[in-house]
């Protein structure tokens, strides 16, 4: 059995609502279309039925969104991101595991601003280096795809924009130019 909950129910206590952008730890960013409750044998509990970026259907315990949900970055936490890709890059750890461990926790925890420095050092590192490991290559993919859809709903961008705008930013900052390395 499916409750519909309107907006002024007090049976939940949804800290998002319908058509609310957020982000899913491991889903990436997503809208709410509805809270729902679901009753399974005598438990009810309620849900945020979110479509995923990828048109994929996830249901979220509201009891769970702490764990699990955080808003869409707003225009103002997208200055932040576009600030840090105009910095240089600084170099990753020369440990694979150290790496790895980084890249790991930044996609667990889905910050933009730290998406954000962890693809300009991975973009570095493999401009730097002429490749990327086939595990830090996939992990690089993942966090740009996460970064690119969250800019485009947080900034109002089309996909195609977003990406140019990213690697816009990467290629003209990420790394030391010639002339001020030997300077």
């Amino acid at each position: 059995m499916m409750t519909q909950l309107g907006p002024s129910s007090t049976q939940t206590t949804a800290t998002f609502s319908p058509d609310d952008w957020i982000v899913h730890r491991h889903y990436g960013i997503g809208q709410i279309k509805a809270v729902e409750t679901k009753t399974i044998g005598e438990e009810a509990t309620t849900y945020y039925k979110i479509e995923a970026h990828n048109d994929s259907t996830i249901w979220v315990p509201v009891t769970s969104e702490d764990d699990l949900l955080r808003p869409a970055a707003s225009k103002d936490e997208f200055a932040e991101v576009v600030q840090v890709l105009k910095r240089p890059s600084r170099r990753m750890n020369a440990q694979f595991q150290t790496r790895i461990a980084r890249i790991r926790k930044v996609s667990r925890e889905g910050n933009p601003v730290m998406l954000a420095r962890t693809v300009r050092d991975l973009w570095a590192r493999r401009s730097r280096r002429g490749q990327l490991s086939t595990t830090e290559e996939s992990h690089w993919r993942r966090l740009v795809d996460r970064l690119i859809a969250e800019w485009t709903v947080s900034m109002g961008l089309d996909e195609t924009q977003a990406n140019e705008r990213l690697y816009t930013l990467l290629e003209a900052h990420a790394l030391p130019s010639i002339s001020k390395a030997s300077a």
